[in-house]
């Protein structure tokens, strides 16, 4: 009948919030989290030699109302290179991709890795700063 649901360890980033939660391992979790289609890009060198993962709405840049996250800024230049819109959720996969929870090491490199906040000036019609992550890339 149904599969048995599994719930899995997860930070999630919610209104510039860090979380350690957990989740249950479906699609539509992830889908509810991060309110949409879900995308899975590769934003960091040091979150993939650690087989981490961020699920984020893969639409996010689009929608209107959705409150910038993340910041990837170069190590070297300081410039925003890119910036994550929407919730995201952090998760880990196994030697077969598929989506598994954190391990202590993992939640430890991405609170580290995303320790950093900076206020980011949204150059649109409504000018707003927002706290956002800052991830150097």
């Amino acid at each position: 009948k149904g599969k048995i649901k599994m719930k899995i360890r997860a930070i999630t980033l919610i209104d510039g919030e860090l979380e350690v939660t957990e989740v249950t391992n479906t699609l539509e979790t992830f889908q509810g989290i991060v309110g949409g289609y879900i995308e899975i890009p590769l934003i960091s060198k040091v979150l993939k030699q650690h087989n981490i993962d961020v699920v984020i709405n893969g639409e996010g840049k689009y929608i209107e109302g959705l409150r910038p996250e993340i910041a990837l800024v170069g190590k070297e230049t300081n410039a925003v290179l890119d910036v994550v819109y929407g919730n995201c959720v952090f998760v880990s996969h196994d030697e077969i991709g598929n989506t598994v929870g954190l391990n202590d090491e993992q939640i430890e490199v991405v609170t580290e890795e995303l320790k950093l906040s900076a206020m980011l000036h949204e150059d649109g019609e409504i000018k707003k700063d927002f706290l956002v992550k800052v991830l150097l890339v």
